[in-house]
């Protein structure tokens, strides 16, 4: 189990960081991927374009310290949850968008179910890494 969750840790750590890269390189272009959702009000959008990427840096960075991993992992669950929503609700709608995920081209190809399932999966991982940060650890005397 400790290796599942090394491993856990690993992938949430990368893809948060291949994912925070570009965003915080061109904000701009963030913040039209942010408003293309059309889930946000106008006055949200530059301040999630601006610090989501951020978020999602610390985070990536922060699971692989121990002390930190478990508060990582409930910030990247939560980042999850809302991704997965946003990305279901836009298919719903039908609005036809790139996810703006990893990257901030307009033309990379319109979301689909795939990143929702992408999303879950990514949210599994996350929940894992929690739980397993939250469970009590036994002392050697109580073995």
């Amino acid at each position: 189990m400790k290796i599942a969750v090394i491993l856990s840790k690993l992938v949430l750590a990368a893809i948060f960081l291949l994912a925070s890269v570009p965003k915080i390189i061109a904000p701009d272009e963030f913040a039209v991927a942010v408003f293309r959702y059309q889930l946000l009000p106008d006055a949200a959008v530059n301040l999630v374009a601006i610090f989501l990427p951020w978020v999602e840096l610390v985070a990536a960075i922060t699971i692989l310290i121990p002390r930190t991993s478990a508060a990582a992992a409930a910030i990247i669950f939560g980042l999850l949850a809302v991704f997965t929503a946003a990305i279901s609700i836009d298919l719903v709608r039908g609005i036809d968008i790139s996810c703006g995920c990893f990257t901030l081209d307009a033309n990379a190809g319109p979301i689909g179910w795939w990143e929702v399932v992408r999303d879950v999966a990514f949210l599994t991982m996350a929940g894992f890494v929690l739980w397993s940060g939250l469970r009590p650890v036994k002392s050697p005397a109580s073995i």
